[in-house]
This record gives structure tokens, sequence and C-alpha cells, in this order.
């Protein structure tokens, strides 16, 4: 079993500040990742509006992060958080092949994209049906493609794309999009983009590898397939609290219901970042929440060693 002060869950952005606030409060940090770092900006192509960069390569991003995490020698461990639990006032975390005990524990597990819900979605995983763009987009070069959903996640991607695969259809349940003008536009304005409003998707076609798909206008309730050999899914996200489920620190729908401090109902336990129950889900925010959570941790260490 690994001692520590502080355990971060998950090595976003949300997480990596906060480790690093602690290390620089002399706090012994562990981060317990179950991929790679970066969480779900790894699977952007491009960051606008990041203070000090306007416009920069995620990537590029998330690797100025963690060169930033090694320079304070922050542990990264990998693992799939399991459970936490509660032992002798302490935090128990288990992992797939590893056990911490942690006097604080701060969640920033982030969300994983939330499937649609159709026909053959989960057989044609990975055999055309995508949740990122970036990371599998090129496997599509030259080919005609799909993109569910109407935020700016899905039109960037569908822009993204459009640079790579011959044709992009963009399907969208409602009329207007939900995404910011300026994405708008530049979808509306490209020529290999086709955008198809109030539709959805039935069913995706194909045996062992995507087709196509069959579409449904739900004004007309009208029916049509339509060739494509990707699909990517990009129609919201569902927060990774399965292993926090017996304390009861999460909302009806699973993310983490945290005060101003970034403090749960139960002491000693934080959340930041994307998990948490909140209305903007941004890098800024993101790292903006993990500086928090870190700070009252380490209060609350600070008040335990003074205690003891």
């Amino acid at each position: 079993m690994i001692l520590t002060e502080l355990l971060i869950i998950g090595c976003g952005p949300a997480g990596m500040m906060a480790a690093i606030y602690a290390k620089r409060a002399n706090k012994k940090v562990i981060i317990i990742e179950k991929s790679s770092p970066g969480g779900r900006v790894r699977s952007t192509y491009q960051v606008e509006n990041y203070l000090g960069f306007g416009r920069v390569n995620a990537e590029e991003l998330v690797n100025n992060m963690v060169t930033h995490l090694k320079q304070l020698g922050i542990d990264d461990d990998f693992g799939s958080c399991q459970q936490v639990t509660i032992l002798n006032n302490r935090f128990y975390v288990k992992t797939e092949d590893q056990e911490y005990l942690a006097d604080a524990v701060i969640v920033a597990s982030g969300t994983r994209p939330k499937p649609i819900g159709c026909l053959n979605e989960q057989p044609l995983l990975s055999r055309g049906v995508s949740y990122c763009a970036i990371c599998d987009g090129i496997f599509y070069e030259n080919m005609p493609v799909l993109v569910v959903g109407g935020g700016d996640s899905a039109l960037e991607e569908a822009l993204y794309l459009a640079n790579v695969c011959s044709k992009v259809d963009v399907v969208h349940d409602l009329a207007a999009f939900t995404a910011s003008q300026g994405v708008v536009q530049k979808v509306l304005n490209h020529p290999k983009i086709t955008v198809r409003p109030h539709t959805i998707v039935k069913e995706f076609i194909g045996k062992s590898v995507l087709e196509g798909a069959l579409l449904e206008n739900i004004q007309t309730h009208t029916s049509y397939s339509v060739a494509v050999n990707g699909a990517f899914i990009y129609v919201g996200n569902q927060p990774e609290t399965a292993f926090l489920s017996h304390l009861s620190v999460t909302d009806e729908q699973g993310y983490i219901v945290v005060g101003t401090e970034m403090s749960t109902c139960v002491p000693g336990l934080f959340a930041a970042g994307d998990v948490t129950k909140k209305d903007y889900r941004l890098i800024a925010t993101a790292i903006s929440d993990g500086a928090i959570a870190a700070l009252s941790a380490v209060k609350y260490l600070d008040g335990i060693l003074n205690k003891g």
C-alpha cells in the first residue's frame, strides 16, 4: 500500500493544476490516471482563447502541462480508480493493481463521451464509430464521414475532419446549433460540410465495419440512408464517478456537488473540473477549480497536522 498526504484522481488540466499548487505547498502528492495525461483535451484539435496563447495545438498545450509536472517531481501513476472508501479517517483508494492510503483526495476524473444509443452503435465502435476525431479521423482520409452533435466540440471536429475527409455530414436534432457563432459560420460556409438539422441517427449500417447510417428527419418523419465510412459522436458527456457512488457526494446525473472551495460533504474529499456540478466546462474553469481544490486541500491537511 502506498501512503501519501494528497491523492489526485485524474491527470487532466484540473488535476495537474491541483498537483502543482499542492506540491508548491510542500505536500506529498500522487496523481493517478487511467490513460494518458491531458484528459479530454487530448481529443481536441485546437484550443482557442487560452490566455497567453490565443490559439494553440491541444497536444502541444498538454505536453507543456505535463512538462511542468515533471519539473516539479510530481509522481504520476497509471491506474483506473475502482473504489474510494474511508478507513480510519483516511481515504483508501483502490485501482486495478494498487492500493493507496491518503489524508485527502481531490477527484478530477473528468467525463467520458455519451453514446447516442442507436442500433449498432456499440458493435461498430472502433470499426467506424468513434468518439474522437483527433484520434481516429486520419483513418478516413479522403472518405465520407458523419458527425453527430451541434455544440462547439462537434463543429470544431467537423472542421478538422473536413481537412482530412472527402465529405462531412453534420447531423443535429435541433433547428439551430448550440455552438458559438464564429464556429457555426465556419461550418455553414465550408464547401465540404453538409448540415442536416432536425435529424437523428436511427441505425449505423454495416456488419464488420461501418458502411453507412440510417437517418430520420424528426420534423417530416422521413428516413433515408447516407454512405459513410466513419461516424464521430459529440452529444455530451457522462461524469466518471462510479467509484464514489456509495459516498453520497454526487447529484442524480453523477456529477460531484461541491461548494465554493471545491469541498464535498465528506471532510477531506474535494473535486475539480468537468466532474463537478457546474454550468461551464472549459479548460480555464478546470484549471481554476484545480487551484482552489488544492488550496482547500492544503488548508485541510494543515488542520490535521495542527490537531496532531
